[in-house]
């Protein structure tokens, strides 16, 4: 049977010691009285079954087993105090926690949140882009934007809009390239390439055994460097259009029509079917629809 745990002022009483190296100043940072602070140490040293502490004239220092023990006492103060962080937003009934990938939260979504901000000035955004989620807890999340749609009956998932990749240069690369026809162009100027697609598209590898001479100048894990080497003149990327969207309006990049782009997967928009944990999630979810058609 597991020994009851010591209650948790005892290891702030601790971890406070610890640090200050004295019971008398711990006492004052956490407005208690040095006999508060003694008795809550004597528990957990019962509790350890050894001595934590040794006088060392007015102040106290550490044990081996202390030093030990400090470790794991931080440890689980930092980990409660992270888990205070990850529900802080369910304090605030204006806050929505939204997933999206990197590549659409880069190109697509995060132009476009200063209208909704604008829109809706209370509006605080929770925006998960790192670690992959595909389905509703809301408990980490309230709405998801994936390439995966969800039959899942707890779950309502809405087509969201469509994505592809295209091919996209600088400016002045698409100036030299314009009269460049396919697939000629592609042996003009280096291309671009990301790890996870090493053909680069579809159809390069039937156009390399019909002979095309290509070069490649740069081979990134991430999408968006090809967007900032490509806006640096350094050549052809192919990149999904929603991740070049907002370089594409503001002429950072070109789209070189004469390539032939490709289908990507296209983007669902989730929710719970329960009631939503804030209006702000109900909000957000038909802006997220409205912006994507409008």
């Amino acid at each position: 049977m597991m020994r009851r745990l010591p209650p948790l002022q005892c290891m702030l009483a601790f971890e406070a010691s610890a640090r200050l190296g004295s019971f008398s100043r711990a006492a004052a940072e956490l407005a208690l009285t040095q006999s508060a602070i003694s008795h809550q140490i004597q528990h957990l040293e019962e509790w350890v079954a050894q001595p934590l502490f040794r006088r060392i004239g007015r102040g106290v220092a550490l044990t081996a087993a202390g030093e030990l023990f400090l470790q794991t006492v931080q440890d689980t103060i930092k980990l409660l105090s992270n888990g205070r962080d990850r529900i802080e937003p369910y304090g605030n009934l204006n806050s929505v926690l939204l997933y999206s990938p990197p590549h659409v939260t880069y190109g697509w979504l995060m132009p476009r949140l200063p209208a909704l901000k604008a829109r809706y000035p209370e509006l605080e955004i929770w925006l998960l882009s790192e670690r992959e989620i595909r389905e509703i807890d809301r408990i980490d999340v309230d709405l998801i934007i994936s390439a995966h749609p969800s039959n899942s009956p707890d779950m309502v998932c809405m087509p969201l809009m469509n994505d592809g990749a295209v091919a996209v240069c600088g400016p002045q690369t698409a100036q030299r390239l314009a009269a460049r026809p396919f697939p000629q162009v592609l042996s003009e100027v280096p291309l671009l390439s990301d790890e996870a697609r090493p053909e680069w598209a579809p159809w390069m590898p039937e156009l390399r055994r019909q002979g095309l001479e290509i070069t490649r100048a740069l081979t990134v894990e991430d999408q968006r460097l090809l967007l900032s080497a490509a806006e640096q003149e350094m050549g052809i990327a192919m990149v999904s259009r929603l991740l070049a969207d907002d370089a594409l309006r503001h002429g950072r990049l070109v789209e070189l029509t004469q390539i032939p782009g490709f289908a990507l997967p296209p983007l669902w928009l989730k929710k719970s079917r329960l009631p939503p944990r804030t209006e702000a999630a109900e909000v957000t979810f038909d802006w997220l629809l409205a912006a994507a058609t409008g």
